[in-house]
């Protein structure tokens, strides 16, 4: 596993750092078939009504791919984030959480020197036509959702997001070859409340089998992401406590 500072150019005044992160199954196989085993198993504990979409429902192989690219975007947040946190000399734990009930799953526990702890929430995504579209006009910083599942979601402080660039049905293919994952930023609460760019958004995903009478979800988000905080901005704030 590798990573390194990519930067994308929406235009010419408005850039955006990113992390890039590559894995190659010849040197990371342990790495990745752990993240197999483990999404696998997750797959099985997690509801097939869709959170997004409380009337449609994923067929176990999407819940399945879901979770896995969920479990190593998780990863690679927590272990950019631990190395950032080291680099400003700043003792900072990223847990890792336990699933106890897929409703109320919290991706990573921020815990500061002085126990103060706060929540960060990861969302990732597949955008097949690339990583600079993708950050520049097509996908959102996506926070709190309500639907008729969850009516109401506790807001997380944080909210950073994880693309795949690349199609989600090749996904389990390049799992066992080469595949790169980039960590696109994020934002507080806060943004997401009073940004001049944010708003709630109906959702309707494309990889779900729809039934009838279908709800989709409404969701806060900031779109596109450019007008987010990107990556390395994003880390300072999680490192100062910033809400």
């Amino acid at each position: 596993m590798q990573f390194n500072e990519y930067v994308i150019n929406c235009s010419v005044n408005r850039k955006f750092r990113v992390i890039k992160y590559f894995f190659d199954y010849n040197q990371d196989s342990e790495l990745i078939n752990n993240f197999i085993k483990n999404g696998d198993e997750l797959a099985k504990k997690l509801n097939p009504s869709l959170a997004r979409d409380a009337s449609r429902i994923r067929d176990f192989a999407t819940i399945r791919l879901n979770s896995i690219g969920g479990l190593i975007a998780e990863y690679c947040w927590r272990h950019w984030l631990t190395i950032f946190s080291k680099k400003l000399r700043i003792d900072i734990k990223f847990n890792e959480t336990i699933m106890r009930n897929p409703k109320n799953q919290i991706d990573i526990e921020i815990v500061y020197p002085d126990e103060t702890k706060k929540k960060a929430e990861v969302r990732s995504s597949f955008p097949y036509t690339g990583i600079d579209n993708a950050v520049c006009r097509v996908f959102d910083i996506i926070g709190w959702y309500e639907n008729i599942v969850k009516i109401k979601e506790i807001k997380k402080d944080f909210y950073v997001r994880a693309l795949f660039p690349f199609h989600v049905d090749d996904f389990l293919s390049l799992l066992k070859i080469k595949f790169d994952l980039f960590l696109t930023g994020g934002a507080t609460r806060d943004l997401l409340e009073k940004s001049p760019f944010a708003k709630y958004k109906i959702l309707k995903p494309f990889d779900e089998i729809i039934l009838n009478n279908s709800k989709p979800t409404k969701y806060r988000v900031i779109e596109p992401i450019i007008n987010a905080y990107d990556t390395i901005k994003v880390s300072e704030i999680i490192a100062s406590k910033v809400e």
